[in-house]
């Protein structure tokens, strides 16, 4: 393993440790690559090799990859956090702090679809804060493409959907 891996691994560890929630592999690997740190394939090596020594470990969260660190792999940041340049890990604490409110909003937005009956399918749509939920729609369609296409569209929607729909709910 070269130094320059090494340090795409430390750094990885550094940013699940900085955080209390699980992140998705856009979210992580966003950071290393927009920066053009690593590329792709690299980070993903790197990423299964702190799965196969303990360091990570993932959960499929509504059908989603996500990952945490370890106890095993806090300590070792803990360690071996100045290996990371100063800069880096100000710019990553900087991204997180940019970036918190959607990386967790990878764990607390949901949708499924389902078929109601024979004429009729379900968009389940939900938003969840510190685990509960705060919001919770049933949207009905004609077709099964349809209630997909809504689910779809929610992660990216759900943002500006739920603030407009207090404002227009709490309107006197």
């Amino acid at each position: 393993m070269t130094e320059t891996n090494a340090l795409y691994k430390l750094s990885t560890l550094y940013m699940l440790s900085r955080v209390d929630f699980p992140i998705s592999t856009n979210r992580l690997s966003f950071f290393l690559l927009k920066n053009n740190y690593t590329d792709y394939f690299t980070f993903q090596q790197g990423l299964g090799e702190l799965l196969d020594d303990g360091y990570v470990s993932k959960t499929l969260i509504h059908g989603k990859t996500m990952y945490s660190v370890t106890d095993e792999g806090r300590n070792t940041i803990h360690m071996l956090k100045r290996e990371i340049s100063e800069d880096m890990r100000n710019d990553i604490d900087a991204y997180i702090r940019e970036n918190k409110v959607p990386m967790h909003e990878d764990f607390a937005v949901q949708s499924h679809s389902y078929q109601l009956d024979l004429e009729h399918y379900i968009s389940n749509l939900i938003i969840e804060e510190n685990g509960t939920k705060i919001l919770e729609m049933n949207i009905a369609t004609s077709t099964a493409d349809e209630a997909d296409l809504i689910c779809a569209n929610w992660k990216e929607s759900s943002e500006e959907i739920y603030p407009l729909l207090l404002s227009k709910l709490l309107k006197k």
